[in-house]
């Protein structure tokens, strides 16, 4: 067993900065010790220190490890600031921590005062005004900084005491400075709302040990709002209050009557809106309740548009024609023009029922008529299938709406709009409200649109169901394409995910020659058994497959024997055993691990459900570096909770991808998760092949399962023509 060197408490000022992460304030500087001990004057020290200033006076915990490269380091498990106290401390602190005060004014301040200089800025901090060359608008700067210093020591220590780390110390006290305890001791549940990195339950934690009532407003206001965030997780875009009073009532133990006021208080902080639903009312997260008045709005404005003209039409239809080296059928040719005669239309059909070959038609008509269209998906694996499919650009909406960094908002706006004339949105059903709002509000008023998805398919992984509510509304004009062709009913996963959207078992002949097979195994041990001969031997070398990497394992669930979890952790063993490893948690990462990422990261440029592969992986600094389809990112130590092993990935991460092979457990273990919806989309990701492993009573059950837990959104009401 690896011995640990013992716990040390140093305190110091912090005289460098050698290297800071400004995402996660993981830094390395040199501590200068106020009490040199062993013949050191200072020390390097690692850790959570970024929000720390050069100068800065710290208590530090934690304890010496020698690291391969570098050496003897103190890596930092907490620390505290302190005051600098003296002369010679306060002289550093001011040279370094307050603008337009440099070292020589600094020194002139210390050498007026001398040792009374602290008891100056106690009590008598207008007398700094006798330092020659020190002007009112610096003084006050001291002053007030000093003022401000005075309450993070005790912010820090209640902190640690109420189990925060003491990394957010200081974001708070930048948040509320010299009132930070007092604010904190008010309302604890402010902190969930504006310091990142805690949460409600954090702040909970904080309330009862300060002996807030459970019953109190303050709760009361936090909860509201970590209903409604869980919720908008869930894909719930508002929530009834009716909902919010039984949650009150059964998981938090609070009076149901305080919601009312709550969410009264909240809606005139401008944090909710509300609306009447039925006989009670319907609450929304204000940016959601945005998102949607917006998309209804513009979905109205530009359905409301002039169409193309009929001569123009039928011109464009020729061309289209002609541009084939097959003809369209009868149900293609009405769903392109539908396509041309609409200012917004939707194209909904299955696997095989002939919607590529009806882009690339629409896309000749388009240039026939002289419009260029803009074509876009919500994924990157999308965006490259859309335009192999139609022989024009496209890219994903993130990439159309140029999303900026600095300002951490798209550029493209009604203020900046997109220049396309006729955009085409293909994965539609990925689209959820809040990118919806966006790609509408950047659109002009003349343009055109076109959603082309499976409405059959589970719905976005953001708040709102947008296909299907533009569908269910009756706003435009929606072409369900029905026919499957000659050669997608050659295969057997086409046919039988057709056959599982229409409630029947698939067939399930296991022929040699098939694409589409069903392994009967019973215990969920014998359900990885198998799932590990297929991916490791049994489908490489077949289907033209030549590499396990080609092949994507796809579960319901995160949890449980046979959940994302588990199956990774075997998978990465039994594919990738050896190698560079770096552990974040429970989780390791090896070169040449598949991964994806689990969030948008607009820095980087790469998207939630992006897979990639560990290219390179670095042991001393704890990073990995990440080869995704169109580009590469690095990931630090800390950072690597953006991203997870991806040997097995959710069926809900799969959306908008397809994989030449796939592998599914389909077994009692998920019965919460088996419902009809989700082995559709599992299913209809596979390219060459879809192998289920499991048993025959869990498969039924899915199939059986129609419920899709039906999201509540509003939008469909605020579309439906009256």
């Amino acid at each position: 067993m690896e011995h640990k060197a013992p716990l040390q408490e140093l305190e110091g000022t912090l005289s460098q900065l050698l290297y800071v992460n400004a995402q996660s304030n993981y830094a390395v500087g040199v501590l200068r010790l106020d009490d040199p001990t062993d013949g050191r004057r200072q020390v390097i020290i690692v850790g959570d220190l970024g929000l720390l200033e050069v100068g800065a006076g710290v208590r530090i915990r934690g304890r010496i490890e020698n690291h391969p490269r570098y050496g003897e380091q103190f890596r930092v498990d907490e620390y505290e600031t302190l005051r600098p106290a003296g002369a010679a401390a306060i002289e550093r602190y001011l040279a370094s921590e307050i603008r337009g005060v440099g070292p020589a004014l600094a020194r002139r301040i210390a050498e007026h005062f001398g040792e009374r200089l602290e008891r100056v800025l106690d009590e008598e901090p207008a007398r700094l005004r006798e330092v020659r060359g020190l002007g009112p608008v610096v003084a006050a700067r001291i002053a007030a900084a000093w003022r401000d210093t005075s309450g993070l020591r005790e912010l820090t220590v209640f902190l640690r005491g109420h189990g925060i780390a003491s990394v957010h110390a200081l974001r708070i006290h930048r948040a509320y400075g010299r009132d930070s305890l007092a604010v904190i001791r008010r309302d604890p549940y402010l902190l969930a709302r504006t310091i990142k990195g805690i949460g409600f339950r954090t702040a909970d934690t904080v309330a009862e040990k300060l002996n807030i009532p459970r019953n109190s407003i303050e709760r009361a206001r936090g909860a509201i709002l970590y209903l409604l965030e869980r919720m908008a997780e869930e894909g719930h875009v508002y929530v009834p209050a009716s909902y919010l009073e039984h949650q009150f009532q059964d998981a938090l133990e609070m009076d149901p009557e305080l919601v009312q006021r709550a969410v009264g208080e909240l809606c005139e902080h401008g944090d909710l809106v509300t609306e009447p639903l039925g006989d009670t009312l319907a609450v929304y997260l204000r940016r959601l309740h945005e998102a949607e008045v917006n998309v209804a709005r513009r979905l109205r404005l530009l359905s409301a548009g002039p169409a193309m003209g009929r001569a123009v039409i039928e011109r464009s239809l020729g061309a289209a024609r002609r541009a084939l080296d097959f003809a369209l059928s009868p149900e293609q040719e009405r769903a392109v023009r539908s396509a041309l005669e609409s200012r917004v239309t939707v194209i909904t059909g299955g696997p095989g029922t002939g919607k590529t070959t009806i882009l690339r038609a629409l896309v000749a008509a388009l240039k026939a008529a002289g419009l260029r269209p803009t074509l876009a998906a919500p994924t990157g694996r999308g965006a490259r299938r859309l335009a192999e499919a139609c022989g024009e650009e496209a890219r994903t909406i993130h990439r159309l709406l140029e999303y900026s960094p600095e300002s951490a908002t798209f550029l493209r706006s009604e203020q900046f709009p997109l220049r396309a004339g006729y955009l085409i949105v293909d994965e539609a059903s990925m689209l959820d409200l809040e990118l919806a709002s966006s790609l509408l509000a950047a659109l002009r008023p003349g343009a055109a649109l076109l959603l082309v998805g499976d409405r059959d398919q589970l719905p976005s992984v953001g708040p709102g169901s947008v296909l299907k509510d533009v569908i269910a509304s009756g706003l435009v004009p929606v072409m369900a394409l029905t026919q499957v062709y000659r050669q997608a009913r050659q295969s057997l996963i086409v046919a039988n995910a057709h056959r599982i959207n229409r409630g029947e078992m698939p067939e399930l002949s296991n022929e040699a020659g098939g694409d589409f097979f069903f392994f009967e195994r019973n215990a969920p041990e014998e359900v990885l058994a198998t799932i590990k001969q297929l991916v490791r031997e049994r489908l490489v070398g077949r289907f033209g497959i030549s590499d396990p990497r080609e092949i994507q394992v796809l579960t319901p669930m995160n949890r449980g024997p046979l959940g994302v979890h588990l199956m990774n952790d075997e998978l990465q063993e039994l594919l990738n055993p050896s190698g560079v490893e770096i552990a974040a948690g429970a989780r390791r990462f090896r070169q040449g691990d598949r991964v994806i990422q689990t969030r948008n990261d607009y820095e980087r440029n790469v998207f939630n459900g992006a897979i990639g592969r560990v290219i390179a992986a670095d042991r001393e600094k704890g990073s990995i570096r990440v080869a995704f389809e169109d580009t590469e990112a690095t990931y630090e130590a800390w950072e690597l909770d953006g991203i997870a092993p991806a040997y097995a990935i959710s069926v809900h991460k799969s959306q908008g991808s397809q994989y030449p092979a796939v592998v599914m457990p389909v077994h009692q273990t998920h019965y919460l998760m088996l419902r009809r919806n989700l082995l559709y989309t599992a299913i209809t990701r596979a390219e060459r092949v879809c192998v289920l492993v499991g048993t025959k009573s869990a498969l039924a059950q899915a199939v059986r399962n129609a419920d899709e837990r039906r999201r509540m959104s509003r939008l469909s009401e605020r579309l439906r023509i009256d």
